[in-house]
């Protein structure tokens, strides 16, 4: 067993502090057993599923409040979010150390990933959080169930659908940095009829992006000069909207639609110019939007042993960059310019689940068929200085699952998948789990083990720097854990190692397999990779409606097989804690801390950034039953720390509001 595969002391060393660390550790506990969708693509119990899955409330997601859905995801075992610098700045989320692009992101089960994104990753930033139930997270490859993209896994957010009464509530917030946000909705039902919307907006001065509370010299892209003053700020807009609307056809039928919207227009500054003017001007700004869609027909069969549905989705991103000194002209002179991208996706999804008679399980199947389109622009263009993408891709796929009870106390699950891509390849990928649950020592064994696959870009297939013949990207990983709870359910604590293995990862580089034209390099199939670690959580009562904490620890070795080195941006520790007061009626005090461990960055050569810890302090106070006024203090030391290097964070800062809800 080479190096790279046994696993290390200090991986030892680490579990066995952790397990002995976590029971001291404290997190609120459910008593109930969570329902998700994304781990089996129906409805289980999170105690039925072997797969790693973490449900974020919606209490969890109100309490990050103007942070959106990205901060909500801090702390979640497995997860690392990085974030360039302030709200709505370009962030990214992996798991289990895969790469931006090889995470799957859906609402309400339909794809969002950017068809014209070099990844074709989600960036984090755009996205608000109108109206959101609950956000799931399924770790491990998960390509069996739900196709490309799904290597690392799989983050579902899910909108709120509403049964009963009309229920409204209106948030108005504002704090440091000139930040103002207000949130509103509105949900219930009438007659046959099921609605929910949901409306964000935030407005924030910001601060400059680049080179904020660094305290070292920087220079600009020639090495030599002084980075110019730091304006006072770079101003975000960001704003999104969620709706769903549902009609019950029968007792066994019903018609489902869903819409989500967000927009996002931002100042950014430019790293790489060469005159000073340019670093921090107003013409570096950008535009995003996404819209998406579904219309989702349900229906049961007579006897009630198949359940059915069909979805039919539409889903489009359109960016706009302006920036100085961003395109060349065939002489390579620098000019400013602006960049237009427009992807789009639209198809149909059919899922069937058989329950078989008796005890012996469900079976899932079903088949997808989905259109993918990337344009790109630029203004002004002189001739010979771009070459615009226009691209297209069909792909068809079939899935089946088996998942089997045995008993009361074990449940398996066997998965298969084939996807067919147009002009492209096909190929499959298959999934195992197992969960078992010992009801009398309170004690569950849960394992997965699967495969993932990832089709290249469109932009890495079809760009001027890309290849139509590029193979999928794949990763074969699993994972086994144990769940204990102790004192009649009032410490629960999770331990999970995993392991996974990739190839054919993308590169982009001058190889021979680059074609004449070109010159500056192509992408291409070459990377190999390694990741493996430890995931723990532990939830904890110490006092009944009184005293509650949770706490995560992620360990991880994520290596380059090919280059031989630690892959970038990937730190080895990770943690993260809060606790919980609601001892003195109407009122709850919260306090948080983000560990990040010390992570290698892209630079020439890559630069090594420092681990950080940040605190925050959340209050809320119930004045009555409609109105909270409630209050955050985030980075309460003022640490200074980079997530992107070069990019500052917010020092410390407040913020406070009120939510009327009737």
């Amino acid at each position: 067993m080479s190096d790279q595969v046994r696993p290390s002391k200090a991986f030892l060393l680490h579990a066995g502090c952790v397990l002995n660390t976590l029971f001291c550790l404290s997190a609120q506990a459910d008593p109930l057993d969570p329902i998700v969708v994304t781990a089996s693509r129906s409805e289980q119990t999170v105690s039925q599923t072997g797969s790693s899955v973490s449900v974020i409330s919606t209490e969890t997601i109100e309490k990050s409040s103007s942070k959106g859905i990205a901060d909500a995801l801090r702390g979640v075992a497995g997860l690392e979010v990085r974030e360039a610098s302030g709200i709505g700045s370009a962030t990214s989320i992996t798991i289990r150390g895969s790469a931006p692009g090889q995470t799957l992101v859906l609402v309400d089960g339909v794809r969002i990933g950017d068809a014209t994104a070099t990844d074709g990753a989600v960036d984090f930033g755009n996205l608000s959080a109108p109206d959101i139930e609950r956000i799931e997270v399924l770790r491990g490859p998960q390509s069996a169930l739900y196709g490309s993209d799904a290597m690392g896994g799989v983050i579902n957010i899910i909108t709120r659908r509403s049964d009963g009464p009309a229920r409204k509530s209106v948030t108005l917030e504002a704090g440091s940095y000139g930040t103002l946000h207000s949130r509103a909705s509105v949900s219930g039902s009438v007659d046959r009829f099921n609605y929910s919307f949901g409306i964000d907006a935030i407005h924030s001065d910001g601060f400059p992006r680049y080179g904020y509370r660094i305290k070292r010299p920087l220079l600009m892209a020639d090495g030599v000069t002084s980075l110019p003053p730091l304006p006072w700020g770079d101003p975000t807009n960001r704003g999104g909207v969620t709706g769903r609307i549902s009609y019950k056809l029968s007792d066994s039928a019903g018609l489902e639609f869903g819409l989500t919207a967000f927009s996002n227009a931002l100042r950014f500054d430019n790293s790489f110019a060469f005159l000073p003017a340019n670093v921090f001007s107003p013409r570096n700004h950008s535009n995003s939007t996404i819209l998406q869609g579904f219309s989702r027909l349900k229906w049961s069969s007579d006897d009630g042993a198949l359940d059915s549905q069909l979805t039919v989705f539409a889903h489009s991103t359109d960016r706009m960059i302006a920036q100085t000194e961003a395109c060349f002209d065939a002489f390579f002179t620098s000019f400013d310019c602006r960049n237009g991208f427009r992807g789009t996706r639209q198809g149909a999804e059919y899922q069937g689940d058989y329950k078989l008679d008796g005890a012996t399980g469900v079976i899932t199947f079903g088949a997808r068929t989905e259109v993918e389109t990337a344009r790109t622009s630029q203004d002004p263009a002189p001739a010979g200085s771009f070459t615009p993408v226009d691209a297209k891709q069909t792909t068809n796929s079939a899935f089946l699952q088996y998942r089997l009870p045995i008993g009361r106390r074990l449940d398996l699950s066997f998965g298969g998948r084939v996807d067919s891509v147009s002009s492209g390849p096909t190929f499959g990928t298959w999934r195992a789990t197992a969960s078992y649950r010992l009801e009398e020592t309170g004690s569950r064994l849960h394992a997965s083990i699967g495969t993932g696959a990832k089709i290249p870009s469109l932009f890495q297939r079809f760009s001027q720097f890309g290849s139509a013949s590029l193979s999928p990207e794949e990763s074969l990983g699993g994972d086994v854990g144990v769940e204990q709870k102790l004192f009649d359910g009032r410490v629960i604590v999770d331990v999970t190692a995993f392991a996974n293995r990739y190839k054919n990862l993308v590169g982009f580089g001058f190889v021979a397999s680059c074609s004449p034209a070109q010159i500056f390099g192509c992408y291409y199939n070459v990377g190999r990779a390694d990741t493996r670690g430890l995931e723990a959580s532990a939830t904890v009562i110490l006092a009944p409606d009184i005293w509650k904490a949770r706490a995560t620890y992620t360990y991880m070795a994520a290596r380059d097989l090919v280059a031989g080195a630690p892959l970038l941006q990937r730190p080895r520790t990770q943690a993260s804690a809060s606790l919980t007061y609601s001892g003195v009626a109407k009122l709850e005090l919260e306090g948080r801390m983000v560990f990040v461990g010390p992570r290698l960055d892209f630079a020439f050569p890559p630069v090594r950034l420092g681990a950080y810890a940040r605190f925050d302090a959340l209050a809320s106070y119930k004045i009555d039953d409609r109105v909270t006024v409630f209050a955050r203090l985030e980075n309460l030391t003022n640490a200074r720390y980079e997530e992107v290097y070069n990019f500052g964070v917010a020092g410390r800062s407040i913020y406070g509001g009120v939510k009327v809800t009737w």
